[in-house]
């Protein structure tokens, strides 16, 4: 029974790839990607997405042609990276789908530490948390966090400090910078969150590492 469950899920959301809907195409798109190998049969119709005007699209289907299959990450790969540097809508999509392919991605790891200055902050949060994923290296996500702490704008460092508590116990090396933050910013929410995070670290910190 559960066979043919998964098998009337993937059918369904095949059809809704095909869908007038795009939100719905690209959610499709995304639930058969995390079906990795079972979604093989939505290949052909992602394919067809390749080189869409609509740009999200076009990552979203490179994305999850190589989660279901990376057979063809030689010829795949190259163009979400491209995209990933270009100046469209798309590219913090093609960022974030190069972080869930794991070793597939690693090639893509010198162009997403070019991103890692790039003056959208969008983009390099985006940047180092997939360089995060495939490395493992919470350094690239706390010098950005860090950075973000000393922006002008409340918002800017408001998403510091939460880009900080991304990487957890990780992040004991910003605890200073934190408690700073959480005593001398000019902004009281913004005091009040890095107070949050300093807890959140710590309390994160004392619990044991399950792979220790």
């Amino acid at each position: 029974m559960a066979g043919q469950e998964e098998e009337l899920t993937v059918l369904e959301l095949i059809e809704q790839l095909q869908s007038n809907d795009r939100l719905k195409r690209v959610s499709a798109a995304g639930e058969l990607a995390g079906l990795e190998g079972r979604a093989k049969e939505a290949i052909p119709i992602l394919r067809s997405w390749i080189g869409d005007a609509d740009r999200i699209s076009h990552v979203t289907a490179l994305g999850a042609i190589l989660l279901i299959d990376n057979s063809e990450a030689n010829d795949l790969l190259p163009l979400l990276v491209e995209a990933a540097e270009s100046d469209d809508k798309g590219r913090t999509y093609a960022i974030y789908a190069l972080g869930l392919l794991g070793p597939t991605a690693l090639p893509a790891v010198p162009a997403l530490k070019r991103l890692l200055d790039n003056e959208s902050s969008s983009v390099s949060i985006s940047a180092s948390e997939a360089l995060y994923e495939l490395t493992g290296d919470p350094t690239y996500v706390i010098d950005v966090g860090l950075r973000l702490l000393k922006h002008p704008d409340w918002l800017q460092r408001y998403v510091g400090i939460e880009h900080l508590e991304y990487v957890g116990r990780e992040a004991d090396v910003a605890i200073a910078q934190l408690e700073w933050v959480a005593i001398e910013d000019d902004d009281k929410g913004v005091r009040k969150r890095a107070r949050e995070a300093v807890n959140n670290i710590e309390a994160h910190e004392r619990q044991p590492d399950p792979m220790e």
